[in-house]
């Protein structure tokens, strides 16, 4: 324990003092981030149960959770659970739910009831926190938990950390709740419905991305669907697609990176992406591809030019 013991008050320490340029606090969170011994979990319980000042038991639930991570042990997320059930300070919940969000994924035979009761509450860090800490379940219970949520709230931000949270747990009985989010006025909300239905339904709805390309409705994430999971039967909303993109010049404007860069990719490539794999089939897609070489080279973006080159150099 004597180590622990000096490791928590190094993570407690508040003093300027540093050391190789850091803090001695953001040396010992460090360390803490590296332990591996399991023996150290029991010792960790009995500290948190007994310890009444708050800092050191934070220190010491931080320490717990890496512990968890780095030993695989998810019996500490049920004890990490159970403490939000005693603990009273928002910041100190908040903190475990944070934790919670980058351990392991929570099992399904764990009760989550007191971070599904965190999602009701008044604070708004306590209640998104928990959101976000549930993203590693697959518990159904959480599904129907937050589908009831998402049609009681009108706080915008609620909105997007539920769809967040919907993106990672999300089942085909939450289509109907997505599908109404394509219409909100938050463009990451629509953003997020649209991907998580496309990873649902996938090959099942291609002609509703290809329509919502055609239409210009989400034309970014339209095009990742199609990308991922059309037929040929999408060349066409393809086509048309980068026509429109390349009958102007564009800029690397810092908006492109919301909604047009993703990833490393604009749209213009992944419909090239999906293009390519019809180049020798398709006579319309081979027209397409020589169209842009030989008349539309200046109007890439760096990134889309070099993937012509580097496609046409091996085809």
């Amino acid at each position: 324990m004597d180590y622990l013991n000096n490791l928590i008050n190094r993570i407690c320490d508040r003093s300027d003092q540093l050391h190789d340029t850091q803090t001695i606090s953001w040396q010992a969170l460090r360390e803490a981030e590296q332990l591996a011994n399991h023996a150290y979990i029991p010792t960790l319980y009995t500290y948190i149960d007994q310890e009444t000042d708050k800092e050191k038991r934070r220190a010491a639930l931080y320490i717990i959770a890496q512990l968890s991570r780095n030993t695989n042990d998810p019996e500490v997320i049920r004890f990490l659970i159970d403490r939000l059930k005693f603990e009273q300070d928002a910041d100190m919940i908040t903190g475990i739910q944070q934790d919670l969000e980058r351990g392991l994924p929570i099992p399904s035979y764990i009760n989550v009831q007191p971070l599904l009761n965190n999602t009701l509450s008044a604070n708004p860090n306590i209640r998104r926190s928990a959101l976000l800490a549930l993203k590693g379940t697959k518990n159904p219970q959480v599904e129907d938990w937050v589908l009831q949520i998402l049609q009681r709230t009108v706080n915008e931000y609620d909105i997007y950390y539920i769809t967040v949270l919907l993106s990672k747990i999300a089942t085909r009985k939450s289509l109907p709740a997505l599908k109404r989010l394509l219409d909100h006025s938050r463009q990451d909300v629509r953003s997020l419905a649209f991907t998580t239905i496309a990873d649902i339904e996938r090959e099942r709805e291609v002609m509703f991305y290809a329509r919502c390309l055609m239409r210009g409705q989400l034309k970014f994430e339209a095009m990742e669907a199609i990308y991922k999971y059309a037929d040929e039967n999408a060349i066409q909303a393809v086509i048309n697609r980068i026509t429109e993109l390349l009958s102007r010049k564009r800029t690397q404007a810092p908006h492109l990176n919301l909604d047009s860069f993703k990833n490393g990719f604009t749209d213009l490539m992944l419909g090239m992406e999906f293009l390519w794999k019809f180049r020798t089939a398709k006579a319309e897609v081979k027209k397409t591809f020589s169209w842009i070489a030989e008349k539309k080279a200046e109007y890439l973006l760096p990134e889309e030019r070099e993937w012509m080159q580097r496609n046409l150099a091996i085809s």
